[in-house]
């Protein structure tokens, strides 16, 4: 009978809402634009325009408040075998990819991520329905990657897998010596 490793929890996070900005601004930017055109109509809106400008600004930043709800709602959780990605507000779904599966990691840090302590972390994976896992926005990027990587070798060399690729390319019939 073989002893089945208990699977804890190592790391849980969800995406910065920095990733937001860009909408955030861009909103603000319309809706005040939105609102200095509507300055020209306050004749002709009169008591109105108080309701004309608040709608302006919930119409313009509807967008950005999604993305706010939708990022809340993204939650990567990192157990010592699996890593479960869930995401959703209404209907949830979960994408669950086992550690050993992962074949290399990258570590992008864009300029403005940078500003706010964030990166994104890349990994590229054997499994044939995520190829690759993006976990983005996230804190402390390069210690959640060596937190990654440890536990991808750990489990290797708990169930003896290795991961080998084969190039198309690189073997033609033509290039096999001897027979059978």
């Amino acid at each position: 009978m073989a002893l089945v490793e208990e699977e804890n929890v190592v790391w849980e996070a969800t995406p910065s809402q920095i990733m937001n900005l860009p909408a955030f601004i861009l909103g603000s930017i319309i809706a005040a634009a939105a609102t200095v055109g509507s300055v020209l109509l306050l004749p002709v809106a009169g008591p109105l325009f108080p309701a004309i400008v608040a709608g302006i600004w919930i119409v313009c930043l509807f967008p950005w408040l999604a993305k706010v709800i939708s990022t809340k709602f993204y939650n990567y959780r990192l157990t010592s075998q699996r890593l479960k990605v869930a995401t959703g507000v209404f209907s949830r779904h979960t994408d669950v990819l086992e550690l050993y599966r992962i074949k290399d990691m990258s570590l992008k840090q864009p300029f403005i991520m940078r500003l706010f302590g964030l990166s994104n972390v890349i990994l590229l994976t054997s499994d044939r329905t995520t190829p690759e896992v993006e976990l983005k926005a996230i804190r402390k990027g390069e210690q959640v990657s060596t937190t990654i990587r440890n536990l991808v070798e750990t489990l290797r060399d708990s169930k003896r897998v290795r991961e080998v690729d084969f190039e198309g390319d690189e073997m033609d019939d033509g290039d096999f010596e001897g027979g059978l």
